[in-house]
């Protein structure tokens, strides 16, 4: 799939300093994020969710943690962060460590259509900036 090896690629070049640096002017945030979803938006779908820390949220295109790992610190909730690209999980578990919530946070490779999850083992799902 040639999204797939986009993916790929640009997770090669996670925390490159000037692509980290534009991350934070548009976006408000440094988790070498791939798509749009803004610190204020982030924090909206937190609030929304009512996310606490009984809580486990499903990260679906989670590439290298954004915004899932830091729902995950800001509400203290457990993140699943489901990526089918192999490459940001260095990253993500990286980010995780950093941010303090390494415990709480699960990397899994595998592909929304078919979730390795049990029924009813999650309470929240974000899938920001997705490709289909």
């Amino acid at each position: 799939m040639q999204e797939v090896e986009r993916f790929r690629s640009r997770y090669a070049v996670s925390g490159d300093a000037a692509l980290l640096a534009a991350e934070l002017e548009a976006l408000g945030t440094d988790y070498s994020a791939n798509g749009y979803t803004t610190l204020t938006q982030a924090d909206d779908i937190g609030d929304w969710l009512s996310l606490d820390e009984d809580d486990v949220l499903l990260d679906v295109g989670a590439g290298c943690g954004w915004p899932g790992l830091y729902l995950a610190r800001r509400h203290g909730c457990a993140v699943i962060s489901l990526d089918p690209v192999s490459e940001g999980m260095p990253t993500l578990k990286q980010r995780a460590l950093a941010d303090g919530c390494g415990k709480q946070a699960w990397p899994v490779i595998g592909v929304a259509e078919a979730i390795p999850l049990r029924p009813r083992s999650i309470d929240a799902i974000v899938h920001a900036d997705v490709l289909c």
